[in-house]
């Protein structure tokens, strides 16, 4: 029965490696890891995550938004994110669009009523490139959304 291990991990492996071709499957598991990164309040994630030339249209660039984020990470005890993703653009083979809906339920630090919790919905354009096999963000956009969503859906443009 241990012999079958390596045989199965094999297997694994190569299964894993042509899953990984797809560009469109690997941003989709980008977006699962960035969620799960998120509600962990890993701020080291998304220093790797974010290019060296990332700039946003609020005039972050990857410094300012790390230590934005490690702020809010820090000031929020409890993050959970849905995602739903609208669409994934491919650039050639290197470079990626892609437009997503998020939705964001937080609770303040110290605090444990109903008061502590904020719910927003955004709507988010990414602009990632690859580099030496990952993705990485160099650019992005989000402003609250107008969509109203229930989590599997979209179900009513309020705008």
């Amino acid at each position: 029965m241990s012999r079958r291990w390596p045989l199965a991990w094999s297997v694994l492996a190569i299964l894993t490696a042509c899953e990984s071709a797809d560009p469109t499957s690997e941003l989709q598991q980008l977006i699962e890891s960035i969620e799960i990164a998120a509600e962990q309040r890993d701020s080291g994630y998304f220093r790797g995550l974010l290019s060296d030339r990332y700039t946003d249209t609020r005039g972050n660039d990857r410094e300012r938004l790390i230590d934005t984020i490690r702020g809010y990470f820090l000031t929020h005890q409890s993050i959970e994110i849905v995602t739903w993703i609208r669409s994934i653009a491919l650039k050639g083979t290197d470079a990626a669009e892609v437009s997503l809906l998020a939705g964001l339920l937080d609770q303040r630090a110290g605090e444990s009523s109903l008061s502590g919790y904020g719910g927003r919905l955004y709507d988010i354009e990414l602009e990632l490139v690859e580099k030496s096999g990952d993705w990485q963000i160099i650019g992005a956009r989000w402003e609250r959304s107008l969509v109203s969503w229930d989590g599997d859906r979209v179900l009513e443009d309020d705008g």
